[in-house]
């Protein structure tokens, strides 16, 4: 089945389409990449000693790169190669973009983590 998409319009007039989520899985390969890179130990953690230096910044670029693929279909209608499309985008426009990715990687409502409208939470008893 595909996935729902939405287009967006960027300041400079270019039109992107990206999917409307992410899937379990490719959270779990954004994930991977933040994992892949901590250098610490099971007995560092027990004893304390993980501190912010042990977590390399550059993931934060691999994860930005990796949720554009992911999430975009296309660049002003064309689907050849639309994330390195995006990356190609001046800056202020890949900026735009990457806003709108990560409202759809954190959502910070509850209407936004939705997906296709499916609700399957219970009121608690």
């Amino acid at each position: 089945m595909e996935r729902e998409t939405k287009a967006i319009t960027t300041p400079g007039g270019r039109t992107i389409v990206l999917r409307s989520y992410l899937t379990g899985r490719e959270e779990n390969e954004l994930k991977s990449l933040l994992y892949a890179d901590l250098k610490m130990s099971a007995t560092d953690v027990q004893a304390g000693k993980v501190s912010v230096t042990d977590i390399p910044a550059s993931f934060i670029v691999k994860q930005e790169e990796k949720a554009v693929e992911l999430l975009i279909v296309s660049v002003d209608g064309s689907t050849e190669n639309p994330a390195q499309k995006v990356l190609d985008l001046p800056s202020a426009e890949y900026d735009f973009v990457v806003q709108e990715i990560n409202a759809i990687r954190i959502p910070t409502s509850r209407e936004k983590s939705e997906q296709l409208g499916t609700d399957t939470s219970q009121p608690a008893a």
